[in-house]
C-alpha cells in the first residue's frame, strides 16, 4: 500500500521532523552556493565547498554505522540535530553581520558534513524500529519523497529570500529547522518501537572489515551500491552544475536559480512515486535502464540552448535519478545480512559522500578549465558507459544471477 508506513504514529512524527529539517538543509545549500559564487565567482571554489561538505562523511558515515548498531539511535539523532542548529545559526549570524569569508564557509560546510555523515546510517537504521520489516520498503520510498519535497520547496524559498534579504536567512532557517526536528524527536514513543533484530553473541562481534568482506562477496548488494555512488560522483545531484549554469552561463536571478533546483526535485518526487507504485521488478536490469535514460537526459541538459529548455530537461533528470537511488537502497534493505545492516549503510553512505566530494573537485576543475557544459557532458558520458557495463554484465550472467532480485515487496 502507498501509505502503509505513514500509518505508524512514530513514523509520522519522524517523517515531519525529517521533512522540516530537509527543507532547511536545501534552503541553506542554495544560499551557500550563491554566497560562494558572490565571494569568489569560481567553479573551483564552489567545488571545494562541495568537497568540504561531503568529504567528512567518508569517514564519519562508517562511524555512524557502528554507532547505529550499538547505541540508542534516537539519542544520537537528538545531539546531531543540536550540533547542526549551532553551526547553521552561527554561520547565518556571521553572514548577517558581514563577518563571513570563503574560509568560514569551508569550515561551516566541513563541520556540517561531519554530522551529516554520522546521521545517514543512524537514520536509515532507525526506520526499522519505527515501521518494522514489513513497511520498511514503503518507508524508504517515502523517505525519497520526503527528501525531494525539501529539495522542491527549499531552493525556491532560498532564491526569493536571497533576492530580497540576502543569503543569511537561508542559514538561519536551517538552524531553526534543526530545533523543530528536535522537538518532534522528543515526542516519539519508544514503547511503540518494532522489535529490532536480535543479534547472537557471535554476530555482535562482526567488525567493519567483516562487513566489507561480506559486501565484496555479495554482488546483489555491491553492484547497485557502486553504481549509485559512481553516478553521484559525476553530478547526479546537479546542485553544483545548476548553480554554475544559472550564475555564469544564463546569468539569471537567485529566484530563477532556486526554481531550477525545485524543478529537479519535482521530477525526483514523480520518479519516487512511480517506483513506489510500480509492479515491475527492481533488479539490475531496471537499474541499468534508468542509468541509460539518465545519461541521455544529461546530454540534452548539457546542450540546452537557454534557461527554459535547461529547466525542462532537469525535471527528467530528477525523475530517472530516483530509479537509480531506490535500486541501491532496496538492495541493502532486502539483501543485506541484518548483522551487517548498520555498517553496510555506513559504507554505502561513506562511498556516496566520497563520490560527491571527489565529483565536486573534478567538475569544478572541468568547469574552470574547459566550460560548465563540459562538466555535464562528462557526467553524461560516464553514466552511459556505466549503463553499457550493466547491460554487458546482465548478458554474461545467468538470468537468475543477473536479475538477482532487488525487488521490493
Amino acid at each position: 500500500m502507498l501509505f502503509s508506513a505513514l500509518k505508524n504514529r512514530n513514523y509520522q512524527k519522524f517523517y515531519i521532523a525529517t521533512l522540516i529539517s530537509t527543507f532547511g538543509t536545501f534552503t541553506q545549500r542554495v544560499a551557500q552556493d550563491w554566497l560562494t559564487l558572490d565571494l569568489t565567482s569560481s567553479a573551483k571554489s564552489l567545488g571545494l565547498v562541495v568537497a568540504a561538505q561531503f568529504l567528512p562523511g567518508v569517514v564519519f558515515a562508517i562511524y555512524g554505522g557502528v554507532l547505529a548498531d550499538r547505541y540508542d539511535q534516537k539519542r544520537i539523532l537528538f545531539w546531531l540535530n543540536f550540533a547542526g542548529f549551532l553551526i547553521a545559526t552561527s554561520t547565518g549570524v556571521l553572514v548577517a553581520t558581514g563577518h563571513i569569508n570563503f574560509e568560514i564557509i569551508l569550515i561551516s560546510a566541513f563541520l556540517l558534513g561531519i554530522f551529516t555523515g554520522i546521521d545517514g546510517p543512524v537514520r536509515q537504521s532507525y526506520y526499522v524500529l519505527l515501521v518494522g520489516d514489513k513497511d520498511l520498503p514503503n518507508a524508504l520510498s517515502w523517505n525519497q519523497i520526503n527528501l525531494n519535497i525539501g529539495r522542491l520547496v527549499g531552493p525556491i524559498t532560498a532564491g526569493l529570500l536571497i533576492e530580497h534579504f540576502g543569503t543569511s536567512p537561508g542559514f538561519i532557517i536551517n538552524g531553526g529547522s534543526y530545533l523543530v526536528a528536535i522537538i518532534f524527536l522528543t515526542t516519539i514513543n519508544a514503547t511503540l518501537y518494532f522489535p529490532a533484530h536480535a543479534l547472537k553473541e557471535f554476530e555482535s562481534k562482526a567488525t567493519l572489515f567483516d562487513s566489507l568482506r561480506y559486501l565484496k562477496a555479495n554482488r546483489t548488494v555491491l553492484i547497485p551500491v557502486a553504481v549509485v555512488c559512481l553516478i553521484a560522483m559525476v553530478g547526479q545531484d546537479m546542485g553544483m552544475t545548476s548553480a554554475l549554469m544559472a550564475r555564469i552561463v544564463f546569468d539569471v536571478s537567485p529566484t530563477a536559480f532556486g526554481l531550477l533546483a525545485s524543478i529537479l526535485a519535482l521530477g525526483a518526487i514523480a520518479g519516487s512515486l512511480s517506483v513506489a507504485r510500480t509492479s515491475a521488478q527492481i533488479d539490475i536490469t531496471f537499474l541499468g535502464r534508468k542509468a541509460l535514460y539518465m545519461g541521455l537526459t544529461w546530454l540534452l541538459i548539457a546542450s540546452a540552448p537557454n534557461y527554459f529548455t535547461y529547466a525542462i530537461t532537469l525535471f527528467f533528470a530528477g525523475y530517472f535519478a530516483m530509479g537509480v537511488n531506490i535500486s541501491g537502497n532496496n538492495s541493502i534493505r532486502r539483501y543485506a545480512d541484518p548483522r551487517h545492516y548498520g555498517r553496510i549503510w555506513g559504507i554505502y553512505i561513506s562511498a556516496w559522500l566520497a563520490g560527491l566530494a571527489t565529483g565536486g573537485l573534478i567538475l569544478g576543475w572541468i568547469g574552470d578549465t574547459f566550460s560548465i557544459r563540459s562538466s555535464i557532458y562528462f557526467g553524461a558520458v560516464v553514466t552511459l558507459i556505466i549503463a553499457l557495463m550493466i547491460h554487458i554484465y546482465v548478458r554474461r550472467t545467468s538470468p537468475n544471477a543477473a536479475k538477482g532480485s532487488l525487488s521490493s515487496n
